[in-house]
């Protein structure tokens, strides 16, 4: 699924994997916080300032950042996020925007 340039209301979904226990991570939301590049540029604090966990049942270690529009202004978009809670890992999210 693309990412639209320059567009509201879009999502992006990040894993969390304790590496500790080696199992996707539950119940953490409220610890993680997400950093945003645009084009390269210097990294700016997600506006959304906690993702929400999808689902700990049916999508254990899933959640979900919401972008507004000046986030998605670029032609490469770079999301990194980071839990305060020990051992925890999330995979940087990279993609290259599309026009809507």
């Amino acid at each position: 699924m693309p990412l639209f340039k320059n567009t509201a209301s879009q999502k992006c979904v990040v894993f969390a994997y304790d590496k500790t226990a080696e199992t996707e991570k539950t119940g953490d939301a409220a610890n993680i916080t997400a950093y945003i590049s645009k084009d390269g540029g210097a990294a700016a604090q997600s506006t959304d300032n906690n993702p929400v966990e999808l689902s700990a049942t049916n999508m254990p270690g899933l959640y979900v950042f919401d972008l507004d529009q000046p986030e998605t202004n670029c032609d490469l978009f770079s999301l990194s996020a980071a839990s305060t809670t020990t051992g925890i890992y999330l995979e940087p999210v990279i993609i290259y925007t599309e026009t809507a």
